[in-house]
């Protein structure tokens, strides 16, 4: 006697759900993907970055601020605004192409019994990598 297996139909998910799934799984992954290629995902790229500095005066209202670290190793001096306010000054950059340890920023022609507020603006995000606010002796 030969035994017929006999097998129960099995429907899997419907192809109407299937499709709503694999669109939704798409979505997802192009969101995912769009976040990591813009930097919001844990990338510096679209942060400000810090500069340290030291400052001493050099002469008569003259001061001399000097880069001791910063916590980006490819911040151009040009993406870089110092700010000086009042700005009855003259504030020099140094002519080095990337802000490093050791650069100069000269301020000349300061007031006495005024306070200050020395910032340098990184103009890609509009943020203030250094500042400080004194008044010059």
């Amino acid at each position: 006697m030969k035994k017929i297996w006999s097998m129960k139909k099995k429907d899997g998910v419907s192809p109407v759900i299937a499709t709503i799934l694999m669109v939704a799984i798409t979505v997802v992954l192009a969101a995912v993907l769009y976040v990591m290629v813009m930097g919001f995902g844990g990338g510096q790229s679209g942060q400000t970055p810090t500069v340290t500095m030291t400052y001493q005066k050099t002469g008569s209202g003259a001061y001399a601020f000097t880069v001791a670290g910063v916590t980006k190793s490819d911040v151009k001096w040009a993406d870089i605004s110092p700010v000086l306010s009042p700005s009855n000054a003259t504030v020099v950059k140094p002519t080095a192409t990337y802000v490093g340890a050791g650069d100069v920023v000269t301020i000349t022609g300061l007031g006495g019994n005024t306070l200050y507020t020395f910032t340098l603006r990184y103009t890609p995000t509009g943020g203030a990598a250094y500042q400080i606010s004194w008044t010059p002796t």
